[in-house]
């Protein structure tokens, strides 16, 4: 056990150290890891025989260090995370190792393959590795879905050129079989926020709640998939476009990107200050979304019958419009 405080630096090499006497037989390597927006430091621990190696995310492990009491065994405790993983990532009598999962998904890249939504904006360097397609200002990507890969636990594997390549099939036939598989196989759910809140609610002591939002009424919902994980992907769709116009009982409505894992929906009666809106996406952006969960700094706008459009301030306050919409409305659930 150590006994002085690491530097974040320090504790990276001490644990890059320690993994390479756990796994000597092994290629053990720091590696700066391009996530979408970001760089992580992630240690990679590579069998020579293998394609695939499994990355450890360090930044992770260095916020458990930093959270636990100066003089406790933390960092012994965390090498042992990284040898249990490490061990159930290759080969062992009862699984196949990591690569051969990885290998099986890619050869069954048309039933694996799904799409997520990422920023645009300053993910240039990390798009021109990866296949991709612009949608509105927002970029879709690729990734194969592998169940069991490590620790039990469903993984995804981020689709790059070269495994496009290796899987020899185009950007159209790729996309094509992740819009397929998608929705079908993590689908589409959208709540109201007051439903969210009570949830959340619920699972707290009563002594620290400080809102009832029994007798709240707020317009807005929650737009995401099943697991909740890239649930903004499911925006690709106009079935469920069609469907938020049901759920939120407008022919209109804003779209808000609340992260690339769910969207929040508001009516157009409700949200009138566009300007207000996107001021409101960027401040929660700013101050609550993780740089590689960021989607948009953009407000969009959906009408029955049409595309999803980036919206701009005034579009959609014509005096006329906004009052025939107003007096057709339904009261929100």
């Amino acid at each position: 056990m150590l006994h002085e405080r690491m530097t974040e630096e320090e504790f990276y090499r001490y644990l890059e150290e320690q993994t390479k006497e756990m796994f000597p037989e092994y290629q053990v390597e720091l590696r700066d890891v391009e996530k979408s927006l970001s760089v992580k430091q992630s240690l990679i621990v590579r069998d020579p025989s293998c394609e695939v190696a499994p990355s450890l995310n360090l930044n992770e492990y260095y916020r458990e260090y930093q959270r636990a009491p100066y003089d406790t065994a933390v960092s012994d405790q965390i090498l042992k995370s990284i040898k249990e993983t490490v061990g159930k990532a290759y080969f062992d009598a009862e699984h196949k190792g990591i690569a051969r999962k990885a290998l099986d998904a890619m050869a069954d890249w048309r039933n694996k393959v799904q799409s997520s939504l990422i920023m645009l904006k300053g993910n240039e360097a990390f798009l021109s590795e990866r296949p991709h397609k612009t949608y509105l200002n927002m970029a879709k990507v690729y990734y194969l879905v592998v169940e069991d890969l490590i620790e039990g636990h469903t993984s995804r594997i981020m689709i790059t050129n070269e495994h496009m390549a290796s899987m020899g099939c185009t950007l159209d036939e790729l996309d094509a079989h992740a819009m397929a598989n998608t929705l079908q196989q993590n689908s589409f759910e959208i709540d109201s926020i007051e439903n969210v809140l009570r949830g959340i609610l619920a699972e707290m002591p009563e002594d620290v709640r400080e809102v009832d939002y029994d007798e709240v009424t707020i317009p807005m919902y929650v737009v995401s998939n099943r697991t909740k994980c890239d649930g903004a992907a499911v925006i690709l769709y106009k079935d469920v476009l069609e469907k938020i116009c049901d759920v939120v009982r407008s022919e209109e409505y804003y779209l808000l990107p609340s992260s690339r894992h769910e969207v929040l929906a508001i009516t157009v009666s409700f949200g009138k200050d566009v300007a207000a809106l996107q001021q409101m996406v960027h401040e929660v952006n700013a101050t609550q979304v993780p740089t590689e969960d960021l989607l948009s700094e953009s407000v969009y706008y959906y009408h029955r019958g049409q595309e999803l459009q980036i919206c701009e301030p005034g579009m959609t306050e014509e005096p006329e419009e906004t009052e025939e919409l107003e007096e057709g409305m339904a009261p929100v659930l």
